[in-house]
């Protein structure tokens, strides 16, 4: 491991605890693209989580959450997460994994490439909704990271 990719290991795990901790978000991850295999797609780093079932889950570019966002490289979000089951299109593997009802999440995107690498999630378990409004807020927090 370079130490650029050390020190981006650390920040990326401090905006998440950042996050999490100022916001009333349940839960908050990172999901990126891996170095080894680049069409996988994992999340690897979170707050707020339930457990360690979000480790297992490896997604390719257009599935579940983080791979539509890395796909599209456009923000996502959606009330209704539960109604989704493993057939639909919109089953989210961490949303299940993490009991999640609503979620939104923006892309990563390298600033010297300008390429999508990853995605950032801030989710509830409870009722309450993510809009735009949502997304702003997620924007906001990842220019200032």
């Amino acid at each position: 491991m370079t130490l650029a990719e050390n020190a981006n290991q650390r920040n990326y795990q401090h905006l998440v605890d950042q996050l999490y901790q100022t916001s009333d978000f349940d839960f908050v991850g990172v999901a990126l693209q891996a170095n080894q295999a680049p069409h996988q797609i994992t999340w690897q780093y979170v707050a707020g989580n339930r457990g360690e079932q979000f480790r297992k889950i490896i997604l390719r570019s257009g599935i579940g959450i983080a791979g539509l966002v890395v796909r599209t490289g456009k923000p996502f979000w959606n009330n209704a997460l539960q109604n989704a089951t493993y057939t639909d299109v919109l089953y989210t593997p961490i949303a299940q994994a993490e009991c999640l009802t609503s979620a939104a999440a923006i892309p990563i995107v390298t600033t010297e490439f300008r390429l999508v690498t990853g995605a950032l999630l801030a989710g509830y378990r409870s009722t309450q909704t993510v809009s735009d409004q949502t997304i702003s807020r997620l924007s906001h927090y990842l220019a200032t990271f």
